[in-house]
């Protein structure tokens, strides 16, 4: 955990990302963020499958709150679908969650960050459009910057420091 004098950062390394099971990684994310600790000033982060785990617990914390909000979403590398899913992947592709609770308990602040080059996702404008159509995300297409695993880290940096005002 990282500290400042008005930011804390808890960063969740999902576990066996490399095989991203729906049920293990919101059980995860509800012992390291229960809901007692969420509230306005709670912003996610997501990258890849993280981004669709976030609104997967999102919309769970709505239903058992229907007042929650938070401060807002970024997702990093966020995707709707896979050129070339691995059967790990597609339980998360059509993940069924209210798209307008979303933006509600979002305070409508959602940002994506995309690449125009990732290699797990190569229309990168459909993928602009079905964020922007699903939950009015606010969505910036950055140059070459892959997956952001290495590339695109000041793009990351930028839009943080915008999105957390």
């Amino acid at each position: 955990m990282i500290r400042d004098t008005s930011v804390i950062v808890n960063p969740l390394s999902l576990p066996n990302w490399d095989n991203p099971d729906i049920t293990t990684f919101l059980s995860f994310i509800e012992r390291r963020l229960p809901q007692n600790e969420i509230d306005s000033n709670t912003y996610f982060v997501g990258h890849s499958v993280g981004c669709k785990a976030a609104l997967l617990y999102l919309s769970e914390l709505q239903k058992k709150n229907k007042s929650l909000k938070i401060g807002g979403l970024m997702c990093v590398a966020g995707w709707w679908t896979i050129d070339t899913p691995w059967p790990q992947l597609e339980q998360w592709i059509n993940i069924s969650v209210d798209y307008e609770k979303i933006k509600e308990i979002c305070n409508h602040n959602i940002v994506t960050l995309i690449s125009d080059n990732d290699p797990f996702t190569s229309d990168t404008l459909t993928n602009k459009k079905l964020w922007e159509e699903k939950v009015n995300a606010k969505v910036r297409i950055v140059h070459d910057a892959k997956h952001f695993n290495t590339d695109g880290l000041a793009a990351i940096l930028d839009e943080l420091l915008l999105f957390c005002r």
